[in-house]
């Protein structure tokens, strides 16, 4: 979205200023005041006539009440605002004398307290002669200035102007702010949230941005989960998911996996148990299998997972991008699943890495060392190409020791033989005796 030069003021104003204590509100101002300057000298503003701004700023500072001064100071930046904007969408520039009155405005912001400030920004939510849309823009945009260092604050924005939007209308913005305060503090993030939670329903039913996670996790996985109670989530299954995958490090994920196993035991029914902990770890496993082999599969050693554990950690894995380590989850799953499991994982795997790339699939095929796994991938495998290489199919599937698995091949490669080719088709029936 193109940001206005009458909503850049607007903006400046609320994002340098609201909410900032002391020393910070000083040490943002001058940043914002540098930024305006700055604009101002692209408009062809000289510095001489910005210190000319600000010492005419200062004398009339002098000469005037300064609760007189605040009280009709909105009136002046609005309407100021409302000028620019006409003036941009006329296509048209301001010219000096409106140049130096942004300059002015700014510096004579320096001269006001917080809550004369907030007093303004009160005033411009409700300003009837502002538009809708300057109003949104400028709260949106002061919002997302205010999330990194001065997350409070921003959700503080967010709450008052709920009067003037209504409900729902900044919500998305919640997640960011309450994300980073949570790095912070993550039990005043909490308590925000618990206080705020009715007027944000959707923090807490199933969306994926749920910024409050993604602060709290790494430090206390534990009360992430406990918010699911307090809080009276409807759907913990894709809260529950983003606790899991906001994990980073290996120690981040024994806390996160400890904080489950613990939450799991409150959960009183067992077959809603059990669907919690399996659609968890297939998701997790999902996102994790991106990170490579070598650093996942030695934390997954030391995880002490039970074998339904891991039989939902393994069903999330084969559709994540693994990295180019594919050919080595494979081995891992033939490894640590009972055969059975192993078996159907196996096939997964090689089912879905041939249809995304056949001849990666087959190279791995050729250097595989024979076995169970092998021979289950070679099935898959040669299932899968049988489509469109049917005679490749053939080659693979002769490969298999004698037997059911190998006969079986076989005529699933003749039932996905293309049909344009039924010659050859009719010819491989007869050869391998297919009925």
């Amino acid at each position: 979205m193109k940001v206005s030069i009458a909503v850049f003021i607007l903006i400046l104003l609320i994002a340098a200023l609201i909410g900032v204590p002391g020393h910070q509100r000083l040490t943002t101002l001058r940043k914002s005041h540098a930024q305006l300057v700055a604009k101002a000298t692209q408009l062809g503003i000289s510095d001489d006539l910005a210190n000319l701004a600000n010492r005419v700023s200062n004398t009339k500072r002098k000469r005037e009440d300064r609760d007189a001064a605040a009280k009709y100071f909105t009136g002046e930046l609005i309407a100021l605002a409302k000028e620019l904007k006409f003036i941009e969408e006329k296509g048209s520039q301001p010219d000096k004398v409106q140049q130096m009155q942004i300059i002015e405005l700014m510096d004579r912001i320096a001269s006001l307290d917080s809550n004369q400030l907030k007093n303004h920004i009160a005033e411009i939510l409700t300003a009837k002669d502002l538009k809708d849309e300057a109003r949104q823009e400028i709260m949106e945009f002061a919002i997302k200035i205010l999330s990194r260092d001065h997350p409070q604050a921003a959700l503080a924005l967010v709450t008052e102007s709920l009067d003037v939007f209504g409900k729902g209308y900044l919500n998305p913005d919640v997640y960011v702010p309450l994300g980073n305060w949570a790095k912070d503090d993550p039990l005043a993030a909490v308590e925000w949230l618990k206080s705020n939670g009715a007027k944000f329903p959707e923090l807490m039913n199933g969306s994926n941005e749920y910024g409050l996670l993604s602060g709290i996790v790494p430090q206390n996985p534990k009360l992430a989960f406990e918010l699911i109670g307090e809080l009276g989530v409807e759907k913990p299954n894709p809260f529950i998911q983003e606790i899991m995958r906001a994990t980073k490090t290996p120690e981040e994920r024994n806390a996160a996996l400890a904080a489950l196993r613990e939450h799991l035991v409150s959960v009183k029914d067992d077959k809603t148990r059990g669907a919690i902990s399996a659609e968890a770890l297939t998701n997790w496993s999902y996102s994790l299998a991106t990170e490579g082999f070598d650093t996942n599969s030695q934390w997954l050693a030391g995880a002490n997972f039970t074998a339904a554990e891991l039989e939902s950690f393994s069903i999330g894995m084969y559709k994540s991008d693994m990295s180019g380590d594919n050919g080595k989850w494979i081995e891992w799953l033939g490894e640590k699943l009972p055969p059975e499991k192993a078996k159907e994982q196996v096939r997964n795997h090689i089912n879905y890495w041939t249809q995304r790339d056949y001849q990666a699939a087959g190279e791995w095929l050729v250097a595989a060392a024979p076995g169970p796994t092998k021979n289950t991938a070679i099935r898959s495998y040669a299932e899968t190409v049988s489509e469109y290489e049917p005679t490749t199919a053939a080659q693979w599937a002769l490969t298999l020791p004698p037997g059911e698995d190998r006969d079986a091949t076989l005529k699933t490669i003749y039932q996905k033989w293309p049909k344009d080719d039924s010659p050859a088709k009719e010819a491989f029936k007869r050869q391998h005796g297919i009925k």
